[in-house]
């Protein structure tokens, strides 16, 4: 069963390769050239974004979504989770997030957070049940399955087995998921995604949950549609987190397709 998903997987990924994503609505594709990165304001008069990865990943992933933030005049700071492979159960990697989040910034800062994928529900553990709840300003999960995914079915290792739908691990997490209801908590899915079946497990009730159409489970970090979509969110008004952000408040600042990490330095823990 392995051997058949990953040669479908492949030869997937190998057809989505030769389409070009789908530009925002009303937008049409946009070019190439290069960014010229912008000034940096007052560190101290910006957002810190703490992005955490999925399975596989580790902080790179986010170099073209950090590049993009970074040019909005937020603070993006991404982690590299270790292993990420499922090996380990999904609480050793929260313990690293926290560990992190101890490290990089004041006790009492108040921080945005971008969970990809495995790394939503990592992010959720972190705040429902290590103290992030007290950390956290608004909490992004792209991608993330929330009640679990059909995919889990392929391996037998522990993180695997937890982001099984109806695993002992979820039940337990979604029992208390009211406690999000105090910070802002938005859910960006993938109608598409192979990843996360069925896709509809990607919405969570507690949270405002905004469908963003891409081809791939890995572009809605990645194409300027998912991009677009997460810069809205963390740009917009408490009153209107599921509504798109105003060209002034995205500053007019382009999205397409660049050289990652060429106007970005990650922050990566030591």
């Amino acid at each position: 069963m392995t051997t058949i998903r990953d040669r479908l997987w492949q030869q997937y990924q190998e057809a989505a390769q030769s389409v070009w994503d789908l530009p925002p609505s009303g937008q049409s594709h946009e070019g190439t050239a290069r960014l010229t990165p912008l000034a940096r304001p007052d560190r101290r008069n910006r957002t810190r974004t703490v992005l955490v990865h999925g399975y596989k990943d580790d902080a790179s992933v986010f170099e073209p979504l950090a590049s993009y933030l970074s040019e909005l005049g937020l603070i993006p700071y991404a982690v590299t989770l270790e292993p990420s492979d499922c090996s380990v159960p999904l609480e050793a990697l929260a313990q690293q997030l926290a560990r992190f989040v101890e490290t990089n910034f004041a006790y009492n800062q108040k921080l945005d957070f971008i969970g990809f994928s495995l790394g939503g529900i990592v992010t959720r553990y972190f705040v429902q049940r290590l103290g992030g709840l007290a950390r956290t300003n608004r909490l992004l999960t792209v991608a993330a399955p929330h009640f679990g995914t059909w995919m889990a079915y392929a391996s037998k290792l522990p993180a695997a087995v937890q982001l099984r739908p109806n695993s002992a691990f979820l039940r337990d997490l979604n029992a208390d998921a009211e406690l999000l209801d105090s910070v802002h908590f938005i859910s960006i899915w993938n109608p598409l995604d192979l990843m996360v079946l069925p896709s509809l497990n990607g919405r969570i009730p507690v949270a405002a949950n905004q469908a963003v159409w891409t081809l791939r489970h890995q572009d809605l970090i990645t194409s300027p549609r998912g991009m677009r979509a997460i810069a809205e969110q963390l740009l917009a008004q408490p009153e209107s987190l599921v509504g798109p952000a105003t060209p002034e408040q995205l500053n007019r600042a382009p999205l397409q397709r660049r050289t990652a990490g060429k106007t970005f330095e990650l922050q990566k823990q030591s």
